[in-house]
């Protein structure tokens, strides 16, 4: 006698509606082969140099964007990098990683503009984030402090997800939350049933990046219950207060209150309560007008 199948878990109807439109709008925004196939070598520990650069000079466009970030200020290399072989050596495959993820991301996910978003400041609060979050893991001397970036860049998609779909929900959960996210997060789910968190990690994961930066999304506004990367996801949650009062990288027009940290975020983290943001404030403002210029003009 045969052994009955086990049952698949069943989705809540509100996972299903979210499921729904990562499947609608993933066609609009899936990842380019060149992005799947870079992440896809840095698993490889055979991988080369010569493997990477194989890879992204087969897209003119982003050959030159790449070659356009490597000799900026931003690196400061002593003389000018002219292939992509010899940037890949200098700033390394992680980094290379990172920015051929940010490159395709911010090109993917800007086809999602709608009226309701302002992309301007959609993309500098991500980059503001992402730079904090980068200086964060330094600070706390994270191993690859470089996903971290990554992470901070993407880790409100979910928010033009919402935003393309929902339009009327989008412009009045932003209003009512005054430039407090963890606000909007809440809104979202009393309207929807799911936030820009989940919806981020979920669409990431389509995209088969790391699991850790998928988890670090979904979770930024709840550490606590990230499964795979926690104390990513309580940096990016760090950071993202940080960039909301900062008034340069806020994800909206409105600035956020200062001083609003989440005390076991902190406690996981190591840092003392009264942490003083100021100086990697400074920090980043130093990087923030090259890197958004290079991003996305």
């Amino acid at each position: 006698m045969s052994t009955p199948a086990k049952a698949l878990p069943q989705l809540s109807p509100a996972a299903r509606i979210a499921q729904t439109l990562i499947d609608d709008l993933s066609p609009i925004v899936s990842p380019p082969d060149v992005c799947l196939k870079v992440n896809a070598l840095l698993q490889d520990e055979r991988a080369s140099i010569e493997d990477f650069a194989a890879v992204v000079i087969r897209d003119p466009g982003l050959t030159a964007r790449l070659l356009r970030l490597v000799n900026s200020p931003y690196y400061g290399m002593p003389s000018r990098v002219d292939t992509v072989s010899r940037a890949v050596m200098l700033v390394g495959m992680a980094e290379l990683q990172k920015l051929v993820c940010s490159i395709c991301a911010v090109e993917a996910f800007s086809r999602l503009s709608s009226a309701v978003t302002n992309m301007n400041s959609f993309w500098r609060h991500g980059v503001y984030t992402g730079l904090m979050a980068q200086a964060i893991a330094k600070r706390l001397r994270v191993l690859h402090p470089e996903r971290l970036f990554v992470a901070g860049l993407l880790h409100d998609i979910g928010t033009l997800l919402i935003n393309r779909r929902y339009p009327e929900i989008a412009e009045e959960t932003i209003r009512a939350s005054r430039g407090d996210e963890h606000m909007l997060r809440a809104l979202e789910q009393q309207e929807l049933g799911f936030d820009h968190s989940q919806l981020g990690g979920m669409m990431l994961t389509n995209w088969r990046l790391p699991v850790t930066i998928a988890d670090a999304i979904g979770w930024h506004h709840a550490p606590d219950q990230a499964e795979h990367a926690p104390v990513d996801a309580a940096i990016l949650n760090v950071a993202d207060t940080i960039a909301n009062y900062s008034g340069t990288g806020s994800f909206c027009e409105m600035v956020a209150p200062q001083g609003d940290f989440d005390r076991m975020v902190f406690t996981k983290l190591g840092l003392p309560i009264d942490f003083d943001a100021d100086q990697l404030m400074d920090e980043v403002d130093r990087q923030f007008v090259e890197t958004i210029y290079l991003l996305v003009t």
